[in-house]
């Protein structure tokens, strides 16, 4: 992955968005959206206990760096023209050239274009700077609203993964997707 021995975390501006290299200072903006029940409809974890929490996950990812080094952690706070923190992306970068997206789009900013604008410029930003071959996601195959964000994204849906585990007392199944961005 020399492409990225000195990556330095990027802000990536379109019309109307911004996407901020994440760093400790978003957790106070976006504990509250965190901390709201319905965002984890279709996400195992819970809200988090305090701010001080989110601070420290915040802390952990600002190397952008997994802790042995292999990947590449890329995180991005979306903000929208108002200033306001819309929702989270981040993009873990393998080294054979491909990367998993995980996205959080807060619930005031759904139903806008804020999270298929984001992720389709992180994408062109991966694709850009790090030559990405292809990218990943998995989405709850309950969460029809990010299945039609991926697929308008141009993801193809490659498997079913059933039973990847058990939260708010029902199993989950998963659809996992790719994108293929360059050969």
């Amino acid at each position: 992955m020399a492409t990225f021995d000195h990556y330095e975390p990027a802000t990536l501006r379109m019309p109307g968005l911004t996407l901020e290299p994440l760093r400790v200072a978003h957790a106070a903006e976006t504990f509250g959206h965190l901390c709201d029940p319905s965002h984890y409809r279709f996400i195992p974890q819970s809200p988090p206990d305090s701010v001080e929490i989110v601070r420290q996950r915040y802390a952990r990812l600002e190397s952008c760096r997994s802790p042995n080094g292999e990947q590449l952690w890329l995180n991005w706070a979306i903000r929208v023209s108002t200033g306001e923190a819309a929702g989270l992306i981040q993009a873990t970068v393998l080294p054979e050239r491909r990367g998993i997206l995980v996205y959080e789009l807060f619930k005031p900013f759904q139903g806008r274009g804020v999270a298929t604008d984001a992720l389709r410029t992180v994408l062109h930003h991966l694709t850009a700077k790090a030559a990405l071959t292809a990218a990943t996601a998995r989405v709850d195959t309950r969460n029809q609203k990010s299945i039609r964000l991926l697929e308008r994204l141009g993801f193809d849906r490659k498997r079913l993964i059933k039973d990847t585990g058990v939260f708010k007392g029902t199993t989950s199944d998963e659809y996992e997707y790719e994108r293929i961005l360059a050969s």
